[in-house]
């Protein structure tokens, strides 16, 4: 088990930042638990904090098909991969769509940071001032 870190990064649908956060994970796997840990912390955010539908850009392909997938997952992720299931379910409306890891540069940003200071941190209502430049590049689902 090795450390990782996650981003998450919540806007409007005017780009405005709702939310964000980054934070040190010190027990994870691979990309593909950290990539899920990242879903359920951004959905246990938006759960707290986020009224309004909610779209979920992910640049792992993987965990954004076994989040849309209604197979039963029996590998060694299944029981994270069900938590995440179950805060999806909880929210009013959940989309989820893949996206190029370049589009995906403000999460990156705010994982780097985490990693750098060993940090987990939640900025609400805006994003930190060393990911503002950022944010028009951030992932669109419509180019993915």
């Amino acid at each position: 088990m090795g450390k990782a870190t996650v981003g998450v990064v919540a806007r409007d649908e005017k780009g405005d930042v709702l939310l964000a956060s980054g934070r040190m994970l010190f027990h994870c796997s691979d990309a593909e638990e950290a990539e899920l840990l990242a879903c359920r912390e951004g959905f246990t955010l938006a759960l707290h904090w986020i009224s309004q539908p909610i779209t979920l850009e992910t640049d792992c392909l993987t965990v954004c098909a076994a989040l849309k997938s209604s197979v039963e997952n029996r590998s060694r992720v299944a029981l994270l991969l069900w938590e995440v299931k179950q805060l999806m379910a909880e929210l009013r409306e959940v989309e989820i769509c893949h996206c190029k890891r370049s589009q995906n540069r403000v999460s990156h940003l705010l994982a780097n940071k985490a990693c750098v200071e060993s940090l987990c941190k939640v900025w609400l209502h805006r994003a930190p001032d060393f990911v503002a430049t950022a944010l028009a590049t951030d992932c669109n689902p419509s180019e993915s």
